[in-house]
């Protein structure tokens, strides 16, 4: 049995944006765009950067805190909603985002007696091992806060700073840059993020022609009512017990299966249903990869395998999008696998050319669908156990590796809010053998399997 670690709160405050207006100042209110409606209610996402302790014997408390907060406060003029509140007023159709004089971020220090490598390692970890490294996000009836931010000590080993954030208000892409800009203050000690991490706010972007945003803000509205502007989260249900486990795709691993595709589809190129397009990403080769090792796993004969995935649609919109622009901007590909193809010879090729299809798919048609997606991502959200679909979160793009503090890149990167056996979450490597590692949960059973299946089918290429 793991032991459950106990957790002492050292301080809990509000750090804000210094007084005086930075130049170039962030908007102190902004609507939610379609993007963003699309998880007004959906969990927030939490992700935990654990760092060691330079050896040099830093103090925690009065050197790492004090640089923490006085770096988080100067970059927050530039990020000016985050902090701040999502709030629904009567007469607006949408929710808004909104920053008042003295609103500020939640950040909690603490200090924890678990074991901080392993926690910290890819092996077997119980998934509530660590909800107490990552703060709760203050949210009611009628307001939400935005992000809160939680910083752990394991003397004499490292820290770790947990980030709690609102799905509608920033993507992944946004959430990383926000990071990035305030451990390049901290690291740095100026007051100005870099340019290519300065957000950029312009919301008149988003094209909209279809009305997209009353659709989905309506979906909501319909949910559990009429008329019904909770802002209240859908939590899904805790299965105790789980276990998260990290596994290592190297840039060896791509490389093997995407010569054994390519060679297995000279030999077939007379099926004239293999797709023979000789690129195939590194992201297509690794989620089939997955698609494989879970339909093993569970070893049904029939019957679909459904996969989703986000794609980043800035560039894919036209006119494209800033990559710096702020908030959400996600669609969403979908691919629908037999499993006994699956289960064949040639199963991670049928999933690669399905998937290198989904995404050149959403190249030409970013938007197909869209009027669905209100109302589908609201039943969802209103019961997450509904959905069955492999689903990813995080990218390997985002760079999350590079996060360095001024005292070393992150020893490890978690998304902790990954929390089911449907969802794989996928990072950077955190050194260069490594193209992407996937967090996987699951049962402790389950994951035994997982792990021999998914070493197995390297081995046997």
């Amino acid at each position: 049995m793991a032991h459950f670690p106990s957790l002492k709160i050292i301080e809990v405050c509000k750090v804000s944006p210094p007084p005086a207006p930075a130049p170039a100042a962030a908007p102190s209110s902004l609507p939610l765009t379609f993007f963003d409606l699309m998880w007004l209610r959906f969990h927030p996402v939490q992700r935990l950067f654990f760092y060691e302790l330079p050896s040099n014997g830093i103090s925690f408390a009065d050197v790492i805190v004090p640089k923490l907060k006085t770096s988080l406060s100067l970059t927050l003029p530039y990020y000016l909603p985050l902090a701040g509140n999502l709030l629904w007023p009567p007469h607006s159709d949408v929710p808004i985002i909104q920053f008042a004089d003295g609103d500020g971020v939640s950040l909690t220090v603490a200090e924890s007696d678990a074991d901080f490598d392993h926690l910290s390692g890819n092996g077997f970890r119980e998934v509530s091992e660590f909800h107490h490294l990552v703060p709760r996000l203050p949210v009611s009836h009628d307001r939400a806060a935005v992000i809160a931010i939680q910083v752990t000590t394991f003397p004499n080993k490292g820290f770790s700073i947990g980030i709690t954030n609102h799905h509608a208000i920033i993507d992944g892409r946004t959430s990383t840059s926000f990071i990035k800009s305030w451990a390049q203050v901290c690291m740095e000690g100026s007051s100005v993020p870099i340019t290519k991490l300065m957000p950029f706010y312009d919301r008149s972007v988003i094209n909209d022609p279809k009305d997209l945003a009353k659709l989905y803000a309506k979906a909501w509205l319909d949910m559990e009512g009429p008329n019904n502007k909770s802002l209240n989260l859908k939590l899904p249900k805790t299965n105790h017990g789980l276990i998260r486990s990290t596994f290592e795709f190297t840039h060896q691993n791509i490389q093997k299966l995407k010569q054994w595709i390519l060679n297995k589809k000279k030999k077939n190129d007379n099926d004239e249903q293999s797709d023979s397009s000789p690129h195939i990403s590194s992201f297509a080769i690794a989620t089939a990869y997955l698609c494989v090792c879970t339909a093993k796993l569970e070893g049904v004969n029939e019957g679909k395998l459904w996969f989703g995935f986000a794609a980043d649609a800035r560039t894919r919109l036209k006119p494209s999008v800033p990559l710096n622009y702020f908030g959400n901007c996600l669609v969403g590909g979908f691919v629908c696998l037999e499993r006994i193809e699956l289960l064949g010879e040639n199963g991670i090729i049928l999933a690669c050319d399905e998937i290198s299809k989904a995404i050149r798919n959403l190249e030409e048609e970013a938007l197909n669908g869209s009027e669905k997606w209100g109302s589908l991502m609201s039943e969802m959200t209103n019961d997450y156990s509904k959905v069955q679909a492999i689903s990813l979160s995080g990218s390997p793009r985002f760079g999350v590796y590079s996060a360095d503090f001024g005292w070393g890149n992150p020893k490890k990167v978690e998304i902790v809010s990954a929390e089911s056996p449907y969802v794989f979450s996928l990072t950077d490597g955190r050194n260069s053998d490594v193209a992407m590692e996937i967090g996987v949960v699951k049962e402790r059973d389950e994951m035994e399997a997982f792990v021999a299946i998914f070493n197995q089918g390297f081995d046997s290429l």
